[in-house]
C-alpha cells in the first residue's frame, strides 16, 4: 500500500504544486486582474499533466489543444501565454522519458510548430507579428525538456539493467551456495556409510569371534579381547561420526580432529586383521607429499575395499594392500582371495560409486573387477605436479 500511495504521490505531487505556482506568478504578473475564465483556464492546464505518466501521448495532446485553444484565437502573442502553459513542456518530457524516440521527436515538432506559429501574428489580421518574439528561448525549452525526458529514461534504463544484474548476482550466488551445501551434504554421506559399514562388519565380526569363544572356557580369554576390540572399534567409530557430524553444529563446537590419511592404514589393517581377516600392507618406491584430500581418498578406498571383503566374501582368507609410489604417482591395489559369487544385481556394494567419486575428484582413475580368483580394486592417482600441471 505504502508502494502505491507513493506512486500516486509521485503523479500527482508535481502538478498540484505547479499548477498553484503558476496561478500565483499568473495573479502576480496581471495585478491581480484576472477573470474567472483565465483563472480556470490555469488550472485546467495541468490536469492532463495527472496522467503524464500512464497515458503521456494522450497527456501531451489534450494541453497542446488547450494551449492552442487560447492562444491561437489571441493571434499566437508571445504576451497572452500563460504561466500554465509550462504544463506543455511538463507533458512533452513525460512523452520524451516514457515513449520510443520518434513518438518523442513529434511531440516536440508539435511543440516548435506552436513556437514557429508564433511568428506568423495574428492569423486574422495581415499585421505581422511584433519583433522580439522569444522564439529561441521557446525552442530551448522544447530541446530541454526533450533531453531531460530522454535523460530519465536512459537512467531509469541503466537502473533497471543493475538492479537485474544483481539479482542474477544473488541468485547465482544462492545457487552456487545450494550447489556447495548438496556437494558437502553428498561428501558426508560417502564418509558416514564408509565409517559405519566398514566399523559395522569389524564389531559384526569379532561379536560372531566373541560367541564361538564362548563356547568353551578355553576361549574365554579370547572372547574378552574380542569384546575389548568391539569397544574400541565403537569407540574409534563414534570419534569419526562426531568429526564428520561437527560441521552441523555451531561454529567453534565442530570436532578439530584430523581426517584419517595414509598413516593411519596400519591401523585400518590392524583393526581388519584382528577382526579375523589376515591382511597385509606393502608400500613400496619413496613416498611423495600428497594433499589432505587425496590421503582421505586412499584411505577410504582401502577401507571400504576390506569392508566389501567382508561383506561379499565370507570365504576370503587373506587379503593385501599394497601402495606403490612412482614418477607417475601413487598405485594402490586391495586384492583378496574370495571366490564367493556375488549376488545378482550386487557390484560389490554401493561404496564403488563413492571410490570413483572421491578418486575422480583428485584427477585419479579406480577400476575393480575379478583378479586370479579373487576380486581387485585399484586406483591410480597422479603426482601432485600432474594434477597441477594444465
Amino acid at each position: 500500500m505504502d508502494g502505491r500511495r507513493r506512486e500516486l504521490l509521485r503523479e500527482v505531487g508535481p502538478p498540484l504544486v505547479l499548477a498553484v505556482l503558476t496561478t500565483a506568478a499568473l495573479m502576480r504578473v496581471r495585478d491581480g486582474d484576472v477573470s474567472p475564465g483565465v483563472l480556470l483556464l490555469s488550472v485546467a492546464l495541468w490536469l492532463p499533466a495527472l496522467a503524464r505518466r500512464r497515458a503521456p501521448v494522450l497527456a501531451f495532446a489534450a494541453t497542446a489543444l488547450l494551449v492552442a485553444a487560447h492562444w491561437v484565437p489571441a493571434g499566437l502573442d508571445a504576451d497572452d501565454l500563460l504561466p500554465a502553459d509550462l504544463a506543455l513542456w511538463v507533458t512533452l518530457a513525460a512523452v520524451a522519458e516514457l515513449r520510443p524516440l520518434r513518438t518523442a521527436a513529434a511531440a516536440a515538432a508539435v511543440c516548435e510548430l506552436l513556437v514557429l506559429g508564433s511568428l506568423l501574428g495574428d492569423p486574422l489580421s495581415a499585421a505581422p507579428a511584433d519583433e522580439g518574439h522569444p522564439v529561441g528561448l521557446f525552442t530551448a525549452i522544447t530541446v530541454a525538456a526533450t533531453l531531460f525526458g530522454r535523460n530519465r529514461r536512459t537512467r531509469h534504463a541503466l537502473v533497471t539493467q543493475l538492479r537485474e544484474r544483481a539479482e542474477r548476482a544473488e541468485q547465482e550466488r544462492d545457487q552456487q551456495a545450494r550447489i556447495a551445501v548438496a556437494e558437502e551434504r553428498s561428501r558426508i554421506a560417502r564418509e558416514v556409510h564408509d565409517v559405519v559399514s566398514h566399523n559395522i562388519s569389524v564389531m559384526t565380526a569379532l561379536a560372531d569371534g566373541a560367541g564361538y569363544a564362548l563356547a568353551t572356557d578355553a576361549g574365554r580369554p579370547q572372547a574378552r579381547q574380542a569384546v575389548a576390540a568391539i569397544a574400541d572399534t565403537g569407540r574409534s567409530a563414534i570419534a569419526e561420526m562426531h568429526r564428520l557430524l561437527g560441521v552441523f553444529r555451531a561454529e567453534g563446537e565442530a570436532s578439530l580432529a584430523p581426517a584419517p590419511g595414509l598413516a593411519d592404514l596400519p591401523a585400518l589393517v590392524e583393526q581388519v586383521r584382528a577382526a579375523g581377516l589376515p591382511t597385509t600392507l606393502t608400500v613400496t618406491g619413496t613416498p611423495a607429499p600428497l594433499g589432505t584430500t587425496a590421503q582421505l581418498a586412499v584411505y577410504r578406498l582401502v577401507q571400504e575395499a576390506l569392508t566389501n571383503t567382508r561383506k561379499h566374501a565370507p570365504d576370503a582368507r587373506h587379503a593385501d594392500v599394497t601402495l606403490t609410489w612412482d614418477d607417475a604417482g601413487l598405485r594402490v591395489r586391495v586384492r583378496d582371495d574370495g571366490t564367493a559369487p556375488l549376488p545378482p544385481g550386487d557390484s560389490r556394494g554401493q561404496g564403488l560409486i563413492g571410490m570413483r567419486e572421491r578418486v575422480g575428484a583428485q584427477g585419479g582413475t579406480v577400476r575393480a573387477g575379478r583378479s586370479d580368483g579373487g576380486w581387485l580394486v585399484e586406483a591410480v592417482l597422479p603426482a601432485p605436479a600432474a594434477v597441477a600441471a594444465p
